[in-house]
């Protein structure tokens, strides 16, 4: 049973969300289970960044907010980019990685603090 996110994912959230540095958490094997149920069709790239985004921003918004409150001048483009060289993101290609970063800071302006959206859309552009 694939779970709707991936630990990566998660990890990637919390970390780009808070942006603090963590070890990795090791993952449990998953386990195989017979199923009389077909499996759903692999999910596309931006089907998978939608997914991803929207339940990312769903948790953590209001800690990127506080995060983006509490260091004003941090570099966004640099954030990302560090969180993306330390956590993988399963089944996504670079740029969709790149894009899932992206969606989460700026959903989670639209959605926990519209104040930090033209810092958001400006720092992510310039870099």
């Amino acid at each position: 049973m694939r779970l709707p996110l991936t630990s990566a994912a998660i990890l990637c959230g919390v970390i780009l969300l808070s942006g603090c540095t963590a070890a990795s958490t090791p993952t449990a094997a998953p386990t195989a289970t017979k199923s009389a149920t077909p499996s759903p069709t692999p999910l596309t790239q931006p089907e998978e960044v939608e997914k991803q985004a929207t339940t990312l921003v769903n948790l953590y918004s209001p800690l990127v907010c506080t995060n983006l409150a509490d260091h004003p001048d941090v570099d966004l483009n640099e954030a990302v980019d560090k969180v993306l060289a330390t956590y993988a993101t399963e089944n996504l290609d670079e740029e969709s990685r790149i894009a899932l970063a992206h969606r989460v800071l700026e959903d989670s302006a639209a959605k926990s603090c519209p104040d930090q959206a033209a810092r958001i859309e400006e720092g992510l552009t310039a870099g």
